[in-house]
């Protein structure tokens, strides 16, 4: 904000121009003082230019031109017109002059607009052209100042016109420059009255510029404004210029901040008449300070009480850090952190990198969140995570840097690190335990990955022999001989329990350092030494040892896994064992299965010649038993040919192959030359292997065995979608029940519900087909209708495109 200053002062400067005027001129400014009185007025009034100019306008009317009007009306028609009650007078009086009473027209203005809005003039004219109009309207600037050639006036000399110029454009710049300042302009005479208000004041107080002259300023403000404006009035007399913020109150009663300077002016003897005010609306400046004191104190009370720690640094010195960073830093007290160099809380490792993106924080460039040490008072250092970015310090550049103590998150880290090595070791124990081929390799593979993983020293592994006698070793990694050579002492003496009672046994130089175990451990080299037990079914068959030279004692974690390694050898063992006893059972079995697939195949076949010998000489009722006979057997060859086929399902390892179906139906057709085959079918590969064949046996056959003689056979290959086929065994025979349509399909089930051996084929078909991806079921050949005979359907998956023949 400028420093105000009179706008009408330079009127003075005018003067010279007004004087050449052959009429008497008087201006009285808004804030009614008289401005400047030309040198015919003071012929006519008797006065000297400097007698009452600057003075009070009510006064030197009241004093000085009143009492020259002769008539009462005229005098009343004046004072009419300064005292606000009517807007102009034109009227013809006799004054007493210094040459006598003299017939004069006295014509009262106020000019309206621009720069001298408010300022009152009165022009006393004598001779004949006074009677005329005297002011020319100006509808674009407000009520001139300057007289009109009117009818039967002189015409002007060029001089007169010149300075008539001269005048308008000073009147045009000073109402140009009155009227388009960005602030109120107010002038208030010594009663706190407005005398005057530019359109931007009657702008700011919402009030039109000709309602708030005449009214006292005391309006537009509140209590405590009007007392401070009653003091200020009072000291006007000390001549003080002053800038200060006050409020005001619009005419709707909004209040408006503002900036006022205030400027008081003074007539020609120095009195004060008033101040002239230069106010700036500043609501939107103010109300940005309130609320960017609000964010200040907002990110204060955050960075305060932020748990994070928040350091300032310019010029490589700390200057403000939270009560967070303090904490961080180990310190009481501001004052022993203030002041430091940053890169002394920071780990030298990292000084450089933290000089690299402090330069990228300065250039306002995005720095990246780093993890580094800090360096406490005492000399500790703390692992933090933080970032930087820029910021100001009373126009200094400076960094802002925010950090958090990650130390919890380090150390969850690392037991995260430790249960992940742990679990790989017990996945990969568990692995060795199922693939190993021999405990022994088991027992290898186990010591190697508990020492490569947890990183201990050395370890070893004993197996007691059947009788629990003596333990043998059965592997070892970096174990000194000395440990080979007191092998008895250490597993007999210090670690007897862990066989005696399966439980684990450690010594430690940390926890028994006045111990006989200390002794030992100081001739075994070791710092620490674990015993665990081996258990298989609740008998120790074995010990873990596992030796540290740097670690004094086992923590509880190390001692749990340790102990779960131990659990997961002997499981491995176990297994390894319980192996060998399977493959001893499956040799067993095999046995068996060779016996009844070989042997009883081949006796049945024997068996089977010489019934057709006997049914051949044999006639009546003997060769009926001989047939019967016949029959049995070849239900002997029957069960047996089903169980080959069961163990080579099992037993099989060769994958799938595309397999011809077209030609192995019609090789299936083949074998049963006399039943009434029909086949609906096309060449099509599937997905199968050399067993394939055997579900169209078995279907066909058990067709044929509960059909009848007269049982008809139809079988049907269809494309069920793009990758499957569907194929349909169906007959004319008997049909299977509703209730048995399921169960048919599998182990030793019939349609009776009587456990036997009639369904052992079926089963195979529905383990085929699962085999090959697909399924089977079993519906009515007409749907409804089971005494027309049943429907088998089984699904394959296609191994290409079909050939057409």
């Amino acid at each position: 904000m400028h420093e105000c200053t009179p706008a009408y002062g330079d009127i003075s400067a005018l003067a010279a121009i007004l004087d050449a005027f052959g009429e008497g001129l008087l201006v009285i400014s808004p804030d009614n003082q008289v401005t400047c009185i030309n040198s015919h007025l003071q012929h006519l009034l008797s006065i000297g230019r400097d007698a009452l100019s600057g003075t009070d306008a009510d006064q030197f009317i009241s004093l000085a031109l009143v009492p020259r009007i002769c008539e009462e009306s005229c005098r009343a028609e004046v004072l009419a017109f300064f005292s606000g009650r009517s807007r102009a007078a034109d009227i013809l009086c006799t004054m007493l002059s210094p040459g006598g009473e003299e017939q004069v027209h006295c014509s009262c203005r106020t000019v309206n607009e621009g720069p001298f809005q408010g300022t009152q003039i009165i022009r006393l004219s004598s001779g004949p052209y006074g009677f005329q109009r005297d002011f020319v309207p100006d509808t674009s600037a407000g009520t001139s100042i300057l007289p009109d050639n009117g009818p039967g006036r002189p015409a002007d000399t060029p001089e007169q016109r010149r300075m008539e110029e001269v005048l308008r454009e000073s009147e045009d710049w000073y109402r140009f420059l009155v009227e388009n300042l960005n602030e109120g302009i107010g002038l208030i005479d010594r009663g706190g009255v407005a005398a005057f208000a530019n359109q931007r004041m009657a702008d700011i107080l919402g009030c039109p510029a000709a309602e708030i002259i005449g009214l006292p300023v005391s309006l537009f403000v509140d209590e405590e404004g009007a007392r401070y404006l009653g003091e200020y009035l009072q000291n006007l007399d000390q001549n003080l210029r002053e800038v200060f913020e006050f409020e005001l109150i619009r005419k709707n009663g909004a209040r408006i901040h503002t900036l006022m300077a205030t400027t008081p002016i003074n007539n020609a003897d120095g009195t004060c008449r008033g101040f002239l005010a230069g106010v700036q609306d500043i609501t939107p400046l103010e109300r940005m300070r309130r609320q960017l004191r609000e964010s200040e104190q907002k990110y204060r009370s955050l960075v305060e009480l932020s748990a994070e720690a928040t350091l300032i640094h310019c010029d490589g010195k700390i200057i403000y850090t939270n009560p967070a960073g303090m904490r961080l830093l180990g310190a009481s007290r501001p004052e022993e952190v203030l002041g430091r160099a940053i890169l002394d809380i920071v780990h030298p490792q990292a000084r450089d990198t933290i000089e690299a993106i402090n330069t990228r924080d300065l250039q306002e460039e995005e720095a990246p969140l780093v993890e580094l040490l800090v360096v406490r008072l005492d000399g500790t250092t703390v692992p933090v995570e933080g970032r930087g970015t820029q910021a100001f310090v009373d126009g200094h550049a400076a960094v802002q840097v925010v950090m958090r103590d990650i130390t919890h998150r380090k150390h969850a880290e690392e037991q995260l690190q430790a249960r992940n090595r742990h679990l790989l070791l017990l996945n990969q124990i568990i692995g060795a335990s199922a693939s190993a081929h021999s405990p022994e390799e088991l027992m290898e593979t186990a010591l190697d990955l508990t020492l490569d993983l947890l990183g201990y020293d050395g370890g070893a592994i004993y197996r007691l022999d059947a009788g629990r006698s003596e333990a043998t070793l059965q592997c070892r990694r970096n174990m000194p001989d000395v440990c080979l050579e007191r092998a008895g002492d250490i597993l007999e003496e210090s670690c007897g329990c862990t066989f005696a009672t399966g439980l684990p046994c450690y010594l430690e130089q940390d926890r028994d350092q006045n111990a006989p175990t200390s002794s030992l451990l100081q001739e075994l080299g070791l710092a620490a030494l674990a015993c665990i037990p081996l258990v298989v079914e609740s008998n120790v068959v074995g010990a873990l040892l596992i030796g540290s030279r740097g670690q004094g004692s086992f923590s509880p974690d190390e001692r749990a896994l340790l102990e779960a390694v131990g659990r997961e050898i002997g499981a491995g063992i176990l297994h390894g064992m319980l192996y060998q006893r399977l493959e001893a059972a499956n040799r067993e079995a095999n046995l068996y299965l060779d016996i009844l697939t070989h042997d009883i195949r081949n006796a049945d076949n024997v068996a089977n010649i010489y019934a057709d010998l006997l049914i051949d000489e044999l006639e009546g009722e003997v060769a009926r038993h001989a047939r019967k006979l016949k029959d049995g057997i070849k239900k002997s060859i029957e069960i047996t040919a089903n169980v080959a086929t069961i163990r080579k399902i099992h037993e099989s390892r060769t994958g799938l192959a595309p397999v011809d179906l077209h030609a192995v139906v019609l090789n299936e057709i083949n074998h049963f030359s006399d039943l009434c085959i029909r086949y609906e079918g096309r060449p099509v590969e599937v997905f199968a292997d050399d067993l394939l064949p055997q579900v169209f046996t078995n279907l066909i056959g058990n067709t044929a065995k509960h059909g009848g003689p007269d049982v008809e056979v139809t079988v049907a290959v269809e494309d069920l979608d793009e990758r499957t086929v569907i194929v349909t065994v169906a007959d004319t025979g008997p049909g299977v029940p509703d209730d048995a349509k399921e169960t048919i399909l599998f182990r030793f089930e019939r349609e009776n519900g009587r456990r036997g051996s009639q369904g052992l084929g079926l089963s195979i078909c529905r383990m085929l087909t699962a085999r090959y991806g697909g399924r089977i079921w079993v519906e009515d050949r007409v749907e409804g209708h089971r005494e027309k005979g049943a429907a088998f359907r089984f699904t394959l998956r296609k191994a290409g495109r079909c050939r057409r023949t």
